[in-house]
């Protein structure tokens, strides 16, 4: 994937316009702001928002259709899952991470991860499978496209990734792993694919062909390789920690 060579530090963050968010209407049993802390999740996990980002309740609360209150709780509550990083009352940030912070992330995440699909290869049954083989054709289709390097492509990975973590039968692991996204889906802006480069595309081919086996060994042969490679084309580009005063 090609990286974007200019690093981008803690300073002159700006505010931009929301991301594409659906609008929320009323379900029975499901509050307003848990809809909308939801969207948010979503959408920080699948890169649909950039790091340093500024976010406020009004955009979004224009974007999702609902009023400011339920945003600005959704919002604090990212804060409090450590997606989000607030300046004051009503400004927040997406989580930026330093090279050591998203190192740190990144080994929790091939830890967790690992253990998730290899549970998966161990038990998933084909049709257990076909939605993940099903967002995976879709991932494809988009590596071919003349837009490989998008921001859906990224939603797009993200969901593959989770079709297969939930066959882990977890979901309190599935659930650890989220906080992780959080925390490292924005910045994975900075991984896009060129067209001449299908390494990802192979590395999910892998990863189902693994667990429709049953191979563990494989399947976390793949993942890891996956996550390495975005991993290693990302650290250059992430500032280093400043010194402690």
């Amino acid at each position: 994937m090609t990286a974007k060579r200019t690093r981008q530090s803690g300073a002159g963050r700006r505010k931009a316009t929301p991301p594409p968010l659906p609008t929320i209407a009323a379900i029975d049993g499901i509050s307003i702001e848990r809809q909308v802390y939801q969207a948010l999740r979503v959408a920080l996990m699948g890169g649909s928002v950039r790091p340093g980002e500024g976010l406020t309740s009004r955009s979004l609360s224009e974007a999702l259709g609902v009023s400011p209150t339920p945003v600005r709780e959704a919002l604090k509550r990212l804060d409090a899952d450590g997606a989000l990083v607030s300046r004051s009352k009503s400004a927040f940030f997406v989580y930026d991470p330093d090279r050591v912070d998203f190192t740190e992330i990144f080994e929790i995440r091939l830890m967790l991860e690992s253990h998730a699909i290899r549970r998966a290869s161990l038990q998933a049954t084909p049709e257990q499978l076909a939605p993940a083989v099903a967002v995976n054709d879709e991932y494809q289709k988009i590596l071919l496209s003349d837009e490989p390097s998008s921001p859906h492509s990224l939603q797009v990975n993200f969901r593959f990734h989770f079709e297969l973590y939930k066959l882990s039968g977890s979901a309190k692991l599935v659930e650890m792993i989220e906080t992780l996204w959080l925390r490292v889906g924005p910045t994975l802006q900075r991984y896009m694919p060129p067209p001449e480069d299908r390494s990802i595309s192979v590395f999910h081919n892998q990863m189902l062909d693994a667990v429709a086996r049953r191979d563990p060994d494989m399947a976390e042969d793949a993942l890891r390789k996956d996550l390495t490679t975005a991993y290693e084309a990302i650290i250059p580009l992430l500032r280093d920690r400043a010194p402690a005063r």
